[in-house]
């Protein structure tokens, strides 16, 4: 037996790409208006992107708080010694944990860095050439 896709529509492509507080305004004209393989499409998209965002979160969040970065903050937390807050934020080390989920929900919230319609376009060939 195969299992069918659920259905999707504007209202669920933030819910279904695992980010619930998505700005339905902000999914491009040619998703919004377009069938359920577009908005699919689109919906896959958002949940790679959110992936990808995730991550570039942690890295930066792991600079400022840990001071594993390059440069100077990297530099300087190396010679702090062990045990020592390095980075940028060092001695906020309790919220160092909530930082990328943060930014990344408020990245997302507001439609991301603009890569979902890029991979949608990718996913669909019928969107390729619509909205540029």
């Amino acid at each position: 037996m195969s299992a069918t896709p659920s259905p999707i529509s504007l209202g669920t492509i933030g819910s279904d790409a695992g980010i619930p507080n998505l700005n339905v305004a902000t999914v491009p004209a040619e998703i919004r208006h377009g069938d359920a393989a577009a908005m699919r499409a689109y919906s896959e998209g958002l949940a790679f992107e959110d992936m990808l965002v995730n991550e570039l979160t942690q890295q930066v969040s792991k600079a400022m708080f840990d001071g594993a970065g390059s440069g100077e903050a990297g530099a300087n937390a190396a010679d702090a010694g062990p045990g020592s807050p390095g980075g940028l934020l060092g001695g906020a080390g309790a919220y160092a944990s909530m930082v990328p989920q943060a930014l990344t929900s408020s990245i997302m919230a507001d439609g991301g860095l603009g890569m979902a319609r890029s991979f949608a376009q990718e996913l669909d060939p019928a969107l390729r050439g619509l909205g540029r």
